[in-house]
C-alpha cells in the first residue's frame, strides 16, 4: 500500500494541468489582420442590431453596390458627427 506521504508516487498526482488552462497560440492569419489595421489606422466596431434592420441594411447596400464600411463610414461622417 502506498502512503500519502511517498513524495514519489505518480498516483497522488493530479489527473488536470497543474498550469491551468491556455490559450491557443494566436493564428499568423490574426497577426496580419491586426498588423493590417494598424498600418492603416482602423479599428474594428461591433454593433448589435435588431435582424430586419440589418436585413434592409443589406438589401439595401446591394441594391447599390456598395460596401457596408463605405456606408456606415458616411452615413457617420453625414449624419452623425455633423455640425449643427
Amino acid at each position: 500500500m502506498k502512503a500519502p506521504t511517498d513524495k514519489n508516487t505518480r498516483d497522488l498526482l493530479p489527473t488536470h494541468d497543474l498550469a491551468g488552462e491556455r490559450l491557443p497560440a494566436p493564428s499568423k492569419g490574426k497577426q496580419r489582420l491586426d498588423a493590417m489595421r494598424e498600418r492603416r489606422g482602423l479599428k474594428a466596431v461591433t454593433v448589435n442590431l435588431p435582424a430586419e434592420l440589418v436585413d434592409a441594411f443589406h438589401a439595401k447596400r446591394k441594391q447599390q453596390g456598395k460596401t457596408a464600411n463605405a456606408v456606415i463610414e458616411k452615413l457617420i461622417k453625414s449624419q452623425y458627427l455633423r455640425d449643427r
